[in-house]
């Protein structure tokens, strides 16, 4: 134990020289491992931090104990920390030389912690890999797959490659779908069949509205491409997924077939080609059309277009504004008493009726319900004002509504400034209704003293001018 074996300087190191040393390295990187675990499931926990900046947090806390025990403990049993100065000397060479990627790979793995850009729990994609971050170390980040495979991937090639971080800020973000149809397809019932499967999708998140647009005219198709907000980006395949089993039903009802590519032949002397007689001809020109087999059986749907031209007030529109109107809204179907709203819901949509009627009363009022036929619209009220519901909404037989959210009103506003005085108009029929609202509203203290005896209609104008304006 005491034969010396190796020379540095003027020491002379033994075995039982380097047992203290190796004894304090295992005791320094416990205490390391144990304040980490401690760190990571109690301290930090509390303290509502992200699970990735828990675990940076705990990493970098964990190696700057364990580097101050270890030198405490060789001092505790009595070695001299200044001669292994010459050590280190000794083994920067052989770093510089021979250790040069792992000391990237170090530096590169102290950035991520420290900078937290990728942290334990995103989900990442690099080099068409996709998967969760499980461990960040000094050396080496581990990325978690679908398929349950674990990738050690060194940390200098994050540094250095393009990385995406889907869950950066948030687990929310867009999906996207492309869609490809033939050239004979009208653009119009596509975006409103694509729209109407974002809205049916359970999956797709309210928050923001989904978009559809039309991106390309190709040598084979007309292409568009559907945008949905999800919750859970790293779980959009599950949506995106659904969506396509969706919107090749929709697209199917409606007739509109899926592109691929063609190539038409231009015959210079058919008669030389084609052996047979010339009564013959119709039926290889039947033979060369299309099958139309792809139709669903289902009925197929009217087209939102059709409903919104058959509201007197649209019934002049032209086609790019009846487009438009499409995409800031979408088609619900409701059910002979299924309700729309209940009293005391957000006000977060605006309505247009199609087909058929719903009806409502008003609370403290005793009358018989107001029934709105196909045409006309409710909602508004509750979305102006940005106040829950007031009523409670019910459809009186089976209805077709056109539902448009706030952003999409807004917009409409914007493109049919004749609107609002139409909507006012029909608000100014329901007076007293429009009254007890006003005074249920000064009650809650959601009223401007200013207003409380201003005329209902002339307040609800007024309100839905300061909308317009904005």
């Amino acid at each position: 134990m005491d034969i010396p074996f190796l020379r540095i300087g003027d020491s002379l190191v033994t075995l039982s020289s380097i047992l203290p040393l190796v004894a304090s390295l295992a005791i320094a990187i416990l205490i390391a491992i144990v304040c980490r675990q401690i760190l990571v499931r109690f301290l930090l926990e509390r303290l509502g931090l992200r699970q990735g900046n828990r675990e940076s947090i705990a990493i970098i806390t964990g190696y700057a104990i364990g580097a101050f025990s270890f030198i405490l403990m060789l001092q505790v049993v009595g070695v001299n920390v200044s001669s292994l100065a010459v050590i280190a000397g000794s083994l920067g060479i052989g770093i510089g030389f021979g250790l040069q990627d792992m000391t990237r790979n170090f530096i590169s793995g102290l950035m991520l912690l420290i900078e937290g850009k990728i942290k334990v729990g995103d989900f990442i994609e690099w080099q068409g890999l996709t998967g969760y971050v499980t461990e960040v170390s000094l050396r080496a980040t581990v990325l978690r797959t679908f398929t349950h495979r674990h990738i050690v991937i060194p940390n200098s090639s994050l540094i250095s490659d393009h990385v995406i971080n889907w869950t950066y800020h948030n687990t929310k973000g867009w999906a996207m779908i492309p869609v490809h149809v033939t050239h004979e397809s009208d653009p119009v019932l596509v975006i409103e069949a694509l729209l109407d499967s974002a809205y049916t999708e359970e999956t797709v998140s309210f928050e923001k509205p989904a978009e559809a647009y039309f991106t390309k005219f190709s040598d084979y198709a007309l292409e568009f491409v559907l945008w949905v907000w999800v919750t859970r980006i790293d779980l959009k395949y599950k949506t995106e997924s659904s969506l396509h089993f969706i919107i090749e039903q929709n697209l199917r009802q409606r007739g509109i077939q899926f592109a691929s590519p063609r190539l038409d032949v231009w015959q210079r002397n058919p008669n030389v080609l084609i052996t047979s007689s010339p009564e013959h001809y119709p039926h290889h020109s039947e033979l060369q059309q299309p099958r139309h087999h792809f139709i669903d059986p289902l009925t197929k749907p009217i087209p939102v277009r059709d409903l919104l031209r058959q509201v007197s007030y649209f019934e002049n529109c032209t086609e790019l504004e009846l487009r438009k109107l499409v995409e800031v809204g979408y088609r619900r179907r409701l059910e002979t008493d299924e309700i729309l709203y209940r009293e005391g819901d957000a006000g977060d949509a605006f309505y247009i009726i199609l087909l058929g009627s719903v009806g409502y009363v008003v609370t403290g009022l005793d009358q018989p319900p107001t029934v709105l036929e196909a045409g006309q619209f409710i909602g508004e009220f509750s979305l102006m004002l940005g106040i829950a519901r007031t009523v409670t909404v019910r459809a009186m037989e089976d209805t077709t509504i056109f539902a448009i959210n706030p952003q999409g009103f807004n917009q409409l506003l914007q493109s049919q400034p004749r609107l609002y005085e139409v909507i006012v108009q029909q608000m100014g029929k329901h007076e007293e209704e429009l009254s007890l609202q006003q005074r249920r509203l000064r009650e809650l203290g959601l009223l401007n003293p200013s207003e409380y005896n201003q005329n209902p209609v002339q307040w609800v104008k007024g309100q839905l001018d300061k909308l317009f304006n904005a």
